[in-house]
């Protein structure tokens, strides 16, 4: 009320005897506080009035905004400081992700191995697993620190692999990729596929994307104690219903053909013969024998007694030919 007071008696400051100025009087009279009320407002009204007060009050307007302008400016550094904190924790962390990877990626052991027509070796590898490739055969073997890992070029090879969780181990051919936990297992890269045997324990066989036809989506799939899978580059994977032994006769000096076809016993015989066979023509099928592997010629000679086919001679090869 006292503000109210001083302000309308500012306004008739030059009329001592207007109705406003009764009024006044009047509210004074009423009570003793209105007075000092009055009197405390009207001297600090007085103060702003006068030149140094009104510095004074600039003065810390200006100090005020000086001080707010530089709670700001630490404002924004800190905001800056703690973004470009995080940037750098990301930056670090992408370089220390490249170098695990690349870490990761180095190998640890490196062999490369190709036996020649009628030689079968057994390897041992550095973490124990047996590797024993059939003749004419040729693998390399790459151990990272995350994966251990078997390029098959040609040929066949035998496989009892070490259980080691953290390093899957790794068969890929050109038409497929097969990763064993601990198992042993052989794998035949034919012609025209290639065939999974498992002794015992339990290997996951999946096509390569890049071989799979654009019909048939690439699906993977498992096989344990005994079964045969069979993989190729344009249908689906099957299963198939022969003895998984047969793949491990070679050890004992023998070869087993279940069912098999021309290109199947070219390639084959191939491997154990200084003059390569090869199929000609159209595919006889069905061809079944167990044969030792000295005798290799002599089953040669004998197989258009057993199939509808027939040898020819020449200086590099030995050619079946169908007679259906």
């Amino acid at each position: 009320m006292a503000a109210r007071w001083y302000l309308r008696m500012r306004e008739h400051a030059h009329n001592q005897r207007s109705a406003e100025h009764h009024a006044f009087e009047q509210w004074l009279a009423d009570d003793p506080r209105h007075a000092a009320e009055y009197d405390s407002f009207a001297h600090a009204m007085r103060q702003l009035d006068s030149a140094e007060s009104l510095s004074t009050l600039a003065d810390a307007a200006e100090q005020q905004a000086f001080l707010a302008n530089e709670a700001g400016r630490k404002a924004k550094q800190q905001r800056l400081a703690q973004l470009m904190v995080v940037c750098f924790m990301c930056v670090a962390g992408f370089f220390s992700h490249q170098q695990y990877q690349v870490w990761q990626a180095a190998p640890v052991m490196q062999l490369a191995a190709q036996n020649p027509v009628g030689q079968i070796v057994t390897k041992t590898l550095d973490d124990g697993t047996q590797v024993t490739l059939s003749a004419k055969s040729d693998m390399e073997v790459t151990y990272y620190r995350h994966e251990r890992h078997v390029l098959l070029k040609e040929g066949e090879a035998i496989f009892e692999v070490t259980k080691d969780p953290d390093r899957p181990f790794v068969v890929e051919t050109d038409t497929a990729k097969i990763t064993v936990l601990g198992t042993r297992f052989a794998v035949n890269r034919l012609q025209q596929v290639v065939r999974v045997s498992v002794d015992h324990g339990r290997v996951k066989v999946e096509p390569k994307k890049e071989a799979a036809p654009a019909a048939i989506t690439p699906l993977a799939r498992e096989i344990t104690n005994g079964q045969v899978l069979e993989v190729y580059a344009n249908r689906a994977m099957v299963l198939v219903n022969r003895p998984a032994s047969d793949a491990f006769a070679f050890l004992n000096g023998r070869l087993v053909f279940d069912r098999a076809d021309t290109g199947e016993i070219a390639d084959t015989v191939s491997r154990y013969r200084q003059k390569p066979v090869q199929s000609q023509g159209r595919q006889v099928r069905n061809i079944s024998a167990d044969i030792n592997i000295q005798d290799i010629d002599q089953f040669l000679r004998g197989l258009p007694n057993i199939a509808p086919v027939r040898l020819q001679e020449t200086p590099q090869y030995t050619l079946l030919h169908s007679r259906q």
